[in-house]
């Protein structure tokens, strides 16, 4: 009798560890979507943004350096004959 109840005990509590290792299980999954998720939604709505204003940024200097050299620049003169 003594032995089928520590028997009982023994699957109750692997039972328990069990279910309560599948709760963990579900709620790291879970976790983890919603931080993939997230990381998602700010890749979408900022790092964008920042490319955007940094290659802006990039393509002004340019237009820049090219207008200083164009106006820097001493015109060539044309043979007139």
């Amino acid at each position: 009798m003594a032995v089928s109840v520590l028997l009982m005990l023994t699957e109750l509590v692997l039972t328990g560890v069990i279910t309560f290792q599948v709760y963990l299980f579900r709620q790291i999954s879970a976790a983890r979507r919603e931080h993939l998720e997230f990381r998602i939604e700010v890749a979408e709505r900022y790092v964008r943004a920042e490319y955007i204003d940094k290659a802006m940024e990039k393509l002004e200097d340019r237009l820049e350096q090219r207008l200083q050299n164009l106006f820097n620049q001493p015109t060539p003169r044309k043979n007139r004959t």
